[in-house]
């Protein structure tokens, strides 16, 4: 009995992760279809929804997660989820066909600050994980309503940076491909391109409800999965889980890269991975104790790594790497090497 519930468990993994990423990839496409249509990213309003929506797994995963004390999945997915999102990086690169690497094509100042500001998110995260548990403020950690504040602010500046073209000047060979303020519209998903608003909402609201169901289940059947494997909670968040809730993002990269919108699918990639830390305070809300402090020492080594992969995307940004080697910049290679690193000693301190 006890193996068939560990694969029933795996069978439900799995289709979850597989209705995250379709039900994701359907999400991303309408809500790049409403910014087009309302001018969400327009405003500082507009890029919260637009960052949430984006982010619905692993909301739905930290809600569940929250409800059922399992808060080593909540730092696990959040933290480890910056590296492996980062990582899906390399995936463009190498999806990318010609002579010169993504960070060549793609690069920009505006693109740079983006990864400074993920930076700076999860250095933050770091500094709270090292805070004393008892200390609180009506349930939350300071931090985390530090990096609340620190994410609106800076989505704030950066939108305000956006707007200055000198910060998109990039190599004259480069293609970085449409700006920011020129998201996706809906000629490039043609499933939308004819279809009434009314619609794309309703696609939208049932895509976010499928995300949000197959997050929970997520969260439900992956501590079996990881038992069944004979991996740490955590590390399984921060790894497998991460994985399969970035999927609608991989996807989508890639589709950005064929239509060489290069820019682009490094800066939603970024976006993405500044808004996790901001989420530590709905866990907080919801389990009424600050889940920063609980973290383990694998949640700080996440947490160095996610600093370290975006850190060499950055200093290739400014750099601007010319060669390929084995269709990688040499950025991705070092990035790869890195989480290599990474993935060993979390499987040394367990």
């Amino acid at each position: 009995m006890g193996d068939f519930s560990t694969y029933l468990s795996l069978f439900l993994f799995l289709f979850a992760g597989l209705i995250i990423w379709i039900a994701g990839i359907e999400l991303a496409k309408t809500t790049d279809t409403l910014d087009s249509r309302f001018k969400l990213g327009d405003a500082l309003g507009g890029l919260i929804l637009l960052g949430i929506a984006t982010t619905l797994p692993e909301i739905a995963i930290l809600i569940a997660a929250s409800l059922s004390g399992q808060y080593t999945i909540i730092l696990g997915n959040l933290i480890g989820g910056i590296s492996v999102q980062t990582l899906a990086i390399v995936i463009f690169d190498f999806t990318l066909k010609g002579k010169r690497p993504l960070s060549y094509l793609a690069g920009s100042k505006i693109l740079c600050f983006e990864a400074i500001f993920v930076i700076f998110m999860t250095l933050v995260s770091i500094f709270g994980m090292r805070l004393p548990r008892n200390l609180n403020f009506h349930y939350f950690s300071p931090i985390s309503v530090i990096l609340i504040v620190a994410w609106v602010g800076g989505l704030y500046l950066l939108n305000r940076a956006r707007k200055r073209s000198e910060l998109y000047q990039a190599e004259k060979d480069a293609q970085p491909g449409r700006m920011h303020h020129e998201r996706r519209s809906q000629e490039n998903h043609v499933f939308y391109a004819k279809k009434k608003t009314s619609y794309v909402i309703w696609i939208f609201a049932l895509a976010s409800l499928a995300t949000l169901i197959a997050g929970v289940m997520l969260e439900k059947t992956g501590s079996s999965v990881a038992n069944h494997f004979g991996i740490g909670a955590g590390l399984f968040a921060g790894t497998i889980m991460a994985l399969v809730t970035a999927l609608p993002e991989i996807s989508t990269g890639i589709e950005s890269i064929l239509i060489k919108d290069n820019q682009l699918a490094i800066s939603d990639i970024f976006g993405g991975n500044s808004l996790m830390p901001a989420l530590f305070i709905v866990a907080d809300l919801i389990s009424k104790k600050p889940i920063l402090p609980i973290s383990q020492k694998s949640d700080i080594v996440f947490a160095v790594l996610g600093v370290a992969l975006t850190l060499v995307y950055a200093i290739s940004l400014v750099v601007k790497p010319k060669k390929r080697y084995f269709r990688l910049g040499a950025d991705s290679i070092v990035v790869i090497i890195i989480y290599a690193i990474g993935l060993f000693v979390l499987s040394r301190i367990g």
